[in-house]
């Protein structure tokens, strides 16, 4: 019985292990990857730090400030004037590093999945022959940016909707408040974005799949064809999410006494942050990739439930 458990234990965790070790079967691919998901995580965490971070904080010390002023005094327009003009650059940066975010994420996205689907598949592809010969090819990329977009969309709308759910829930401050309409949206949200993650796969791994088709391939997935397993995925995605996050605070606390320093662990930060969001990508893949063939077995092995001969003979 406990060798039982102990094995069905090992095939949840195996496909965990099959993801850890895809990106050394194609090195010459997953470096320069790699490298394109910190540098790009690395420039959006440097303009955070460096042009939202030091305008919101001096918005809130002149906010602090004027609260203690006379109206009707011409210090009090004149630094009303630099509110306004820095809450404006501020709105503008925010914006645009938003849209940037919103259009980096797609082409991370991207090129990760087709880097780990074609290593999956046997394929040694470089960076360039990715591009050419697999992501620019045909119109095989269309149907992972619809399946992006709208998987974006409904983060955005999910994120929203707890926001509404928490607000409510605190004008309640109950525990069972808290628990029914905050904690278990909540919950609910985690176990979704994985399940948007495995569609993105599945419109990279099977052109057929894109947008609503992928989303309702993959809950189907996550909920019936392999549980277990996506429940693991779940748990694990989002525990290893958490791991760069300490570093990242004592980063911020770093810069404000020595930037070198500060600016060396948010370096570490996002090295560590590409590592992990590339597990992302090769564990959802190879989700996707298993969970398949476990669905292909079960569907053969009913079919040849079917077809099992009764051993009747058959009156001519």
């Amino acid at each position: 019985m406990a060798t039982k458990a102990k094995s069905s234990s090992s095939s949840c965790l195996s496909f965990l292990k099959d993801a850890l070790l895809l990106p050394s079967k194609n090195p010459k691919l997953f470096v320069p990857v790699f490298f394109l998901v910190t540098a790009s995580l690395l420039l959006l965490q440097i303009t955070n730090v460096f042009c939202i971070q030091p305008r919101t904080a001096d918005i809130l010390h002149q906010l602090d400030e004027i609260k203690n002023m006379d109206p009707s005094s011409s210090d009090y327009a004149k630094l009303m004037a630099e509110i306004i003009k820095e809450t404006r650059e501020l709105v503008v940066i925010s914006i645009t590093l938003l849209i940037i975010s919103f259009a980096e994420s797609f082409a991370r996205q991207i090129i990760a999945f087709f880097a780990t689907s074609t290593t999956y598949a046997g394929d040694r592809y470089s960076l360039p022959e990715l591009f050419t010969e697999v992501i620019m090819k045909g119109r095989r990329v269309r149907g992972p940016l619809i399946t992006v977009a709208m998987v974006g969309v409904l983060n955005v709308a999910c994120m929203l909707l707890l926001v509404a759910l928490l607000q409510l829930a605190m004008r309640h401050m109950g525990v069972l408040y808290m628990a029914v309409l905050f904690v278990l949206p909540f919950l609910a949200f985690l176990y979704l974005n994985v399940v948007f993650f495995v569609a993105v796969a599945a419109s990279v791994a099977d052109a057929d799949h894109r947008g609503v088709s992928a989303l309702r391939l993959a809950w189907r997935l996550m909920t019936k064809v392999w549980r277990k397993e996506g429940c693991v995925l779940v748990v694990v995605v989002h525990l290893v999410a958490t791991v760069p996050s300490p570093l990242y605070a004592v980063a911020l606390a770093c810069l404000k006494k020595s930037m070198p320093m500060g600016l060396a662990l948010l370096s570490v930060y996002t090295l560590l942050g590409g590592l992990v969001q590339l597990f992302y990508y090769a564990a959802a893949m190879v989700y996707y990739y298993q969970a398949m063939e476990s669905k292909e077995k079960e569907v053969m092995a009913h079919d040849d439930y079917v077809k099992i001969p009764t051993g009747e003979a058959t009156t001519v």
